[in-house]
């Protein structure tokens, strides 16, 4: 009887380790697209021209970056369409996503959803606080259309939407390449609540689970 409740101890700490890595390594991802969203590895290349669409290209930037005064478009929940919106000042620890839709050629529209494993924080679209932000919150490895003019839209919205809800955002993307228009390219930089839980916590979740098994 003491080898078996050692072996099922044994083994319910397996278990609650496994589940608590699991936690871990899902910090600060896309769980799930939607629609027109396609989830890809960060690209060597995010210029107007390197990823045409429709889709509109999604992936994970950075993990963990603390900024006590980030310029961003929008913060928190909320259906933002047509005007403008920021620039406000956000804090904290965040996690980097980008939604990325380049036009091609003409003009082309597209709706999908993203969904986060940490809830949205806030949301930069304009082109200038784009560019602000590639050094601090861009994937290591991606050149971006940083200083492009037409890269994304300026402070109006425009024919593009979004809507944040917890860790989702659905979002409707318009771009036109016709020559000087404002945005050949739509981009949504999102960010996530990227705080991590202490040690600490993370220990005492441990324990609390294994109590429980060894009490059943």
């Amino acid at each position: 009887m003491q080898h078996l409740s050692s072996h099922i101890l044994s083994r319910n700490a397996i278990v609650s380790f496994a589940t608590l890595a699991l936690v871990a390594s899902a910090h600060g991802a896309i769980v799930s697209v939607g629609g027109g969203a396609v989830q890809i590895a960060p690209p060597t290349n995010a210029q107007y021209t390197a990823l045409p669409g429709p889709p509109a290209y999604c992936w994970d930037e950075l993990s963990g970056v603390s900024s006590t005064a980030l310029l961003v478009n929008t913060i928190g929940n909320g259906v933002f369409t047509g005007g403008s919106y920021g620039p406000f000042v956000a804090g904290g620890v965040f996690d980097s996503h980008m939604i990325h839709f380049d036009a091609g050629q003409g003009v082309a529209l597209v709706q999908g959803s993203v969904t986060f494993s940490g809830n949205i924080i806030a949301v930069i679209y304009e082109n200038n606080l784009l560019d602000i932000s590639d050094g601090l919150l861009g994937a290591p490895g991606t050149t971006y259309a940083t200083g492009d003019p037409f890269r994304s839209h300026a402070s109006a919205l425009g024919a593009s939407s979004y809507t944040v809800s917890g860790s989702t955002i659905n979002f409707t993307l318009w771009a036109n390449s016709v020559a000087g228009w404002p945005n050949k390219m739509a981009q949504l930089r999102v960010l996530t609540d990227g705080t991590v839980p202490a040690p600490g916590a993370v220990a005492l979740l441990g324990l609390a689970g294994l109590a429980g098994r060894r009490r059943r």
